[in-house]
């Protein structure tokens, strides 16, 4: 199993008053995240699928665990797999650490949509084995 990472720095804009990051910026870096990764890693740039194509990927559900705080200037490391790949929907797994630790885990699930009608897509079969790379073992929830 592949897993798809990048790593980011904790910016001053990420924190509060305190210097420890915000949580609802980790929603701001995740959406950046998974938009990595349809370009880097599935090689279906967002430009293209939105703009040229017409077709959005609309997160649907997200759960979030904070474990550590994060803090200005701490490096994340941010991991993806996928752990399911439905007719028209992804289910992701997403865990940021620093320094070996964990920040924070989230699933995500995102649908495929057309969006001039609003209904949903089945994905194609060249975006469906790009996924498949980045799929985790049945049972696999490390």
């Amino acid at each position: 199993m592949a897993t798809f990472s990048r790593t980011r720095k904790i910016r001053f804009a990420h924190t509060d008053a305190a210097g420890i990051a915000f949580y609802p910026r980790y929603f701001g870096m995740m959406n950046d995240f998974i938009e990595d990764w349809f370009g880097d890693g599935l090689g279906f740039d967002f430009k293209h699928l939105h703009i040229d194509e017409k077709r959005a990927v609309p997160t649907v559900h997200i759960e979030a665990d904070f474990i550590g705080a994060g803090r200005m200037h701490d490096e994340l490391t941010f991991e993806l797999v996928v752990t399911k790949i439905g007719r028209s929907s992804v289910h992701l797994r997403i865990r940021a650490t620093s320094g070996g630790e964990d920040r924070f885990r989230m699933t995500f699930v995102i649908a495929h949509m057309d969006m001039e009608t609003g209904k949903s897509l089945p994905w194609p079969d060249d975006m469906r084995a790009a996924m498949e790379k980045w799929l985790a073992p049945e049972g696999d929830n490390s």
